[in-house]
């Protein structure tokens, strides 16, 4: 309705001799409105429905997140700057243990008195580092030794600092970012071939004698995860080629050692120990559904590749470095005061016409994490190794002798050097060397995969090794070389869809069979559902994640851990007193740091105890 307002004078108001008369007014009573015809209403919309919809026909997702760095620098240098007296300690500078061999610190004007002549004499190179080297918040370094210098408090790190390992951005990127996904398998590394299978079997490294019930028995050892359990059926070849007649299928009478230590690495069976001949060759493949008809399981290297963007015409839609943000998070610290960072990718991802190793729809990606070389600014040289591909074998301490071990690619006891049999201090062979960034497929993990239950199991991840390049070198006063590195895990799993709990059968009559089921090849196929996100299907956690504008945003936050190879002094890399053959020192002070394992405060049941 109109605000306007119509008034009117009265006519005797004009002068005392007018009178009133009528008033006329004409009124525009049309509209461009009209009355909503009945029998118009053709549905009602469900918005819920609507979004459900438009939520699970979606492809693409956007990747972002928080990462919290676990660093030290417990492993630095031997080698690098030594101030004279007249000059002061700088950030900028790179130290070494050489810097505790300067008369800044030797020439201390407190310590060692000498009775005789009434003088100080200094400390030597070994009182020095004892005395000043320093542990603050994980990271290795000292403060000024003079007391007298007003900055005397002020903490200088040694090489590599922490500046060399922070994930937040600076002059140049000390770890680079990028998503993958596993698209296809190795099927040929020794880990998993070598057997009469198709996929070989997984590789039996060592055994001992056991008495499980009164029964003569052995327990084989294997270099990851074995994923048995006690009563699980397994099929073993190659055990003994003097006595092929132990080939066989056994049930598992036992997971671990006597101790019950080891659970997931040991796995025992019926046989007398005495009987075999050494492992040789030898490989198991658990076995589902059966005995003679059932199904082996197949071990296999999954390979991950960069994943494609929406924009895929440029660089082909592969992410490149410039494709994402990393900055350090506002007020934002870890308990090391450590800075945690936030990543983001600019780039949308399209994983509608991607598929896994198996086929099927991709249910994860991986955030895959790589350590960039840096640079020495002594000499501009790359101040780190190479990076070497490796995979975390828990039980591989001890074998040096064997023939086929420099093929276990233990990460723990990868080394810069090539494979020796004659010399174990020697490198056994990495899974790849000079992984980088502008790779486009990189190891990711090994796993089981059996027909008859169709999934994928994750016996161990690959991980990544690197030393700095001066602990490589000899050393001078500090002596070396020091093999002794870091390792990290580069990908870390990001969760997009679930597999159904239950395996689906149908035939030729059946409708909906998704092209990746199994075929049986007597006119059935097996197969797990593609769940709808936000489906529950008997999983301990629901899949459920943000969609808007289009997109699904997976927001994801990892821990970082940074780990050295061998701060125990189990796979001879710990660079700490050591003597050859002829009792000869090989090792020279001043050592790496000593790793300081935990106690177990429990105790262990004995098998033959438990009741």
């Amino acid at each position: 309705m109109s605000n306007d307002r119509l008034k009117y004078r009265l006519r005797n108001t004009d002068s005392q001799l007018s009178t009133d008369t009528d008033t006329f007014i004409n009124l525009n009573l049309e509209g461009s409105r009209r009355v909503l015809p009945e029998n118009e209403i053709n549905e009602t919309v469900n918005t819920a429905e609507v979004f459900n919809n438009e939520r699970q026909s979606s492809k693409i997702y956007r990747v972002l997140g928080t990462i919290k760095p676990i660093i030290s620098n417990v492993l630095f240098n031997m080698t690098g700057d030594v101030p004279n007296p007249s000059t002061q300690f700088l950030d900028t500078a790179s130290y070494g243990w050489s810097v505790f061999n300067s008369n800044r610190f030797k020439l201390d004007p407190i310590d060692n008195f000498n009775q005789d002549t009434g003088q100080y004499t200094g400390l030597t190179y070994a009182q020095s580092y004892k005395k000043f080297l320093k542990e603050k918040d994980g990271w290795f370094g000292f403060y000024n030794p003079d007391i007298l210098y007003t900055g005397s408090c002020e903490f200088y790190a040694m090489e590599p600092k922490k500046e060399r390992f922070s994930l937040k951005p600076s002059d140049t990127k000390k770890w680079e970012l990028t998503i993958t996904y596993p698209f296809s398998a190795d099927t040929t590394h020794f880990l998993v071939t070598g057997g009469t299978g198709s996929f070989g079997g997984l590789k039996i490294i060592g055994r001992q004698a056991v008495t499980i019930g009164g029964v003569p028995s052995v327990a084989f050892s294997t270099p990851v995860r074995h994923n048995l359990k006690q009563g699980d059926l397994v099929f073993i070849e190659g055990l003994d080629p003097i006595f092929p007649t132990l080939d066989g299928y056994y049930r598992v009478t036992r997971t671990g050692l006597d101790d019950g230590s080891n659970m997931e690495y040991y796995f025992s069976v019926g046989i007398d120990d005495a009987d075999i001949n050494g492992v040789g060759n030898a490989r198991f493949r658990r076995v589902l559904g059966g005995r003679e008809n059932g199904f082996q399981s197949k071990y296999y290297l999954r390979l991950f590749k960069k994943i494609t963007t929406i924009n895929s015409n440029i660089n082909n839609g592969i992410i490149e470095a410039d494709d994402y943000e990393i900055y350090q998070a506002a007020f934002s610290q870890t308990i090391f005061n450590d800075e945690v960072c936030q990543f983001v990718f600019n780039e949308d991802i399209d994983v509608g016409n991607i598929t896994d190793n198996l086929g099927r729809p991709i249910s994860e990606m991986f955030l895959t994490t790589i350590k960039t070389r840096d640079k020495n600014p002594i000499n501009n040289d790359d101040f780190f190794t190479p990076i070497q591909a490796g995979l975390d074998c828990g039980n591989v301490t001890g074998i040096f002798s064997i023939s086929w071990f420099p093929d276990i690619p233990d990460v723990r006891q990868l080394r810069d050097g090539l494979p020796n049999l004659s010399n174990y201090n020697d490198s056994p062979s990495a899974l790849t060397a000079n992984v980088d960034i502008s790779d486009d497929i990189f190891y990711g993990d090994i796993v089981e995969y059996n027909d008859y239950e169709l999934i994928e199991h994750v016996l161990g991840g690959v991980a990544h090794r690197f030393n700095t390049t001066d602990r490589v070198g000899t050393g001078g006063i500090a002596r070396g070389p020091r093999h002794e590195g870091y390792f990290y895990y580069p990908h870390r799993r990001i969760k997009i869809r679930d597999f159904s709990a239950y395996v689906e059968q149908g035939n030729a009559n059946t409708i909906g069979i998704p092209d990746y089921a199994f075929d049986l090849g007597d006119g059935r196929w097996l197969w797990r559902d593609l769940l709808d996100i936000g489906i529950n299907n008997g999983q301990e956690e629901t899949l459920n994640y943000p969609y808007l504008n289009g997109a699904h945003y997976m927001y994801q936050n990892f821990c970082f851990p940074v780990r050295r190879q061998d701060p125990y002094g189990q796979y001879d890399l710990y660079y700490g007193y050591e003597t050859d053959m002829n009792n000869s020192v090989t090792n020279y002070e001043p050592f790496d740091i000593a790793g300081v394992g935990i106690t177990d405060n429990f105790d262990v049941n004995f098998a033959e105890d438990a009741c």
